[in-house]
């Protein structure tokens, strides 16, 4: 037992003493509860002669302390002093019914004695009873600052009633508005269900009140990273890094942030400065080539893109950015190999069946590129680049009907360019759909003229040309001497 509670345990004994001089005067006890007493309190005695000696929190004691009660079993510095004896053996549960026996005993016994109820329950891992303690002193002292810290304590940590917890530190923060913990936890609370202005103004007014707290200013960019104020959440980053440099989770989000700003140097540098701290962090070594592959820097970009997946081989968006890289370092081969590794774990990735149709068809492998680009548009029937794509591997395998379609496609979704229109007008000349080819080349001429009429004017001169189903149309004759008017 440390000093504090040998000095409670005199201080109780005291007080007992005064009480029964009390009771005395109300009523005088029989001979046999004076002689109980008389027994009960001689055991107290020995066990407070140990206070001090080695035997201090020793069963011994704890026992002299049980045969009082089993005398006298309302004998409340027994119990109270039973309780701290059970507390430093770290036995919670006992110590907590100890405890309550003396609220039973005396309702009015010092407010402290709930703080105690309530730490010993929470030792003994039953945090509901710890609150039920500390609610019940709160309502004796509502502004008891003790209590409160350990009741918020409680509610934060359990986050099955964030709202109480709220309430609980707003009390405190009214009564201590300087309490940084307080204010911080509070932020926490707001940050965590999304009240984001709310949890920025606590981290603010602890940031006032403590300039040098680092959780208050990394959280707080955090927040504002949430509400894309991206310059306000780098400074606010940037000043928990000066107080605590190093942390490799703080530096990744600065990292995140200049990313999100297109300053992709100092993203890099803020990656490889956490890469430092953390070197299989794949995630990390994927965002660092990213931000080299931005910068035009693509061998160190394939670098860090193949330690990300080797350090995770399951990751589709490092495989799926290590094709475009290899595609950059005109790598064909490894970029196909690294795109197929991609679809391998997801499948479902339209960019990615886009980029591989894409580059099989620039290396003239045109069967193997529609099955991508069909795949693309499968996933999204709306993708117009995949379509555009489609069209022209289409016509390389002369499945005209399937290009027309993907020409049409792109024209229906509000992307046709006059590209579109002039192979559309091809098409249908070459599969003898006459007004369907001339209404088609009069768009691609409307929106380019010079340059669709001189095409058109150098087909006629093939002495069999795709255009022979409408070259004495009158319409396409106008077409090529006028605006087609």
């Amino acid at each position: 037992m440390n000093n504090r509670a040998s000095c409670l345990i005199v201080a109780a004994l005291a007080l007992a003493a005064g009480m029964r001089a009390t009771a005395e005067e109300k009523k005088v006890p029989t001979a046999e509860e004076a002689k109980a007493y008389h027994e009960a309190y001689l055991m107290v005695k020995q066990a407070e002669a140990m206070i001090g000696t080695p035997k201090e929190n020793s069963e011994e004691q704890a026992e002299l302390f049980r045969k009082a009660l089993r005398i006298k079993p309302d004998f409340l510095e027994a119990h109270y002093n039973l309780g701290l004896i059970c507390a430093n053996q770290k036995k919670f549960e006992a110590a907590a019914a100890e405890f309550e026996a003396v609220l039973r005993i005396d309702p009015k016994f010092d407010e402290g004695i709930d703080l105690l109820i309530a730490s010993a329950y929470q030792e003994a891992g039953n945090p509901r009873l710890a609150a039920a303690a500390l609610r019940e002193g709160l309502r004796k002292k509502p502004r008891d600052a003790k209590m409160l810290k350990a009741l918020a304590f409680i509610e934060f940590h359990a986050r099955d009633d964030d709202d109480a917890a709220i309430q609980t530190l707003r009390q405190l923060v009214e009564i201590e508005p300087t309490d940084i913990s307080s204010l911080v936890s509070l932020g926490m609370i707001y940050q965590r269900n999304n009240r984001l202005d709310e949890a920025a103004g606590a981290y603010e007014d602890a940031v006032r009140e403590d300039p040098n707290n680092f959780t208050a200013h990394y959280n707080l960019g955090l927040v504002r990273m949430r509400q894309h104020k991206n310059a306000e959440a780098a400074a606010e980053l940037e000043a928990a890094n000066r107080i605590q440099p190093g942390s490799a989770e703080l530096l990744e989000r600065l990292g995140d942030l200049w990313g999100f700003s297109k300053q992709h140097q100092k993203a890099a540098e803020a990656y490889k400065s956490a890469l430092e701290k953390v070197p299989d962090r794949s995630v990390l070594h994927s965002k660092l080539g990213f931000s080299l592959a931005s910068l035009g820097r693509y061998e160190e970009a394939a670098a860090a893109l193949e330690s990300a997946v080797r350090l995770d081989p399951n990751n589709a968006d490092s495989y799926y950015l290590l094709g475009d890289v290899y595609g950059e370092l005109k790598r064909p081969e490894d970029a196909a190999t690294a795109y197929r590794k991609s679809l391998e774990i997801n499948p479902r990735q339209k960019e990615v069946h886009y980029n591989l149709g894409t580059l099989y068809a620039e290396q003239s492998k045109y069967n193997e590129a529609m099955v991508e680009l069909k795949a693309a548009v499968a996933l999204d029937p709306a993708y117009d680049s995949a379509w555009g794509n489609m069209a022209v591997v289409a016509e390389k395998l002369e499945l005209d009907q399937q290009a027309i379609e993907a020409h049409a496609k792109v024209i229906a979704l509000g992307k046709g360019r006059a590209v579109n229109y002039f192979h559309l007008g091809i098409l249908y000349a070459k599969t003898d759909q006459a007004d369907s080819a001339i209404a088609a080349l009069a768009k691609a001429v409307e929106l380019e003229p010079d340059r669709y009429r001189t095409l058109l004017k150098e087909e006629l001169r093939k002495v069999h040309s795709v255009l022979d189903s409408i070259r004495y149309k009158p319409a396409f004759t106008r077409l090529l001497s006028d605006s087609g008017g």
